[in-house]
């Protein structure tokens, strides 16, 4: 089961790649940032969707204690990231981490769940990632800074808090048929 898991998340990584993240090419950065372009900015993107259902569904099948560092981190990584985007204007030169985290994103997390440096180097590509997807955020907002930042965050909890939801539920209904047969 956990390295089908690390399979499936590894081939939704690098389905949802393309050479331009769809949530920054709707920016412009010419109009004044709201909390409604905020929500709906990681929503509209598959780089964001996608890293934030690989680690709803990494967090729905480890433990309680593992589950909630890596919520906790990611959360204080896009938040940081966002904070130090307000104040840098060229969120093109972090794409390319965007696009990488695509296809590491999987493999840092089963790497989160190993002892020792692996965990500490998991742990750092982790918070890497999701700083870079919130200084991309944050470089692209405009004018109410703080309402667009919680719109992004709220979404963003959102997204993960629902993919924990589906994926136990998943689980749960795999584990009645198998055990009904």
């Amino acid at each position: 089961m956990k390295k089908t898991v690390g399979y499936v998340l590894v081939l939704l990584s690098s389905m949802v790649i393309s050479t331009s993240c769809l949530a920054h090419s709707i920016h412009s950065g010419q109009h004044i940032s709201s909390f409604s372009e905020g929500f709906l900015h990681p929503l509209t993107g598959l780089d964001h969707i996608a890293a934030l259902i690989l680690v709803g569904v990494f967090a729905a099948i480890s433990g309680k204690k593992v589950a909630s560092k890596l919520l906790l981190l990611v959360s204080a990584a896009l938040l940081v990231g966002f904070m130090a985007g307000t104040s840098w204007a060229q969120a093109s030169q972090v794409e390319s981490i965007v696009f990488v985290s695509l296809v590491l994103l999987p493999l840092s997390l089963m790497a989160y769940r190993k002892k020792g440096m692996m965990n500490y180097l998991a742990t750092a590509a982790i918070a890497l990632f999701s700083a870079s997807h919130g200084l991309v955020q944050g470089a692209e907002a405009r004018g109410t800074l703080i309402q667009y930042g919680i719109g992004t965050m709220l979404a963003s909890m959102i997204v993960i808090a629902l993919t924990v939801s589906v994926t136990k539920l998943v689980i749960m209904t795999a584990d009645s048929i198998r055990l009904a047969r």
